[in-house]
């Protein structure tokens, strides 16, 4: 049996909840139902094995156990288990993905935070990031 972080969650979407609209914390948010937008966290995200997010996740960390179809922005690492499922780009610094795993999109590895951002309270920063498949329309002539 694996050992979780149990690192306090500000905000637990449970199990038979389904959220629709963008959540935005300066913490950490657990997400075991179903979220229909965008999540913007200074801290940590974990989606439980059975959580279903269509959205994109800016984050600190993440654990991915269940289903994301969206980009993901962690500004450090991102973990999927064995029973996760993701369909989009991501965007991070460090990669674990577990035999099993899912993922279908693109990957870009970032730097990490420097020593000074590591020790700066932590609050939503987050560069403005854009997804990579961008429409160009072409000009006849």
């Amino acid at each position: 049996m694996k050992k979780r972080n149990n690192a306090v969650m500000d905000t637990i979407i449970g199990e038979h909840t389904t959220i629709t609209g963008n959540i935005e914390s300066n913490s950490s948010v657990k997400v075991e139902g179903r979220l229909e937008g965008d999540i913007k966290v200074a801290g940590d995200i974990t989606v439980l094995v059975n959580a279903v997010v269509t959205g994109n996740i800016w984050c600190e960390n993440m654990i991915l156990a269940g289903t994301v179809t969206g980009n993901i922005y962690a500004k450090n690492n991102l973990h999927l288990e064995s029973t996760a499922r993701l369909k989009g780009d991501v965007e991070i610094h460090s990669l674990v993905a577990d035999e099993g795993a899912v993922f279908e999109g693109n990957c870009k590895m970032i730097d990490p935070p420097s020593d000074e951002d590591k020790n700066r309270k932590k609050k939503l920063d987050f560069k403005k990031s854009k997804p990579y498949n961008n429409i160009v329309e072409e000009k006849e002539g």
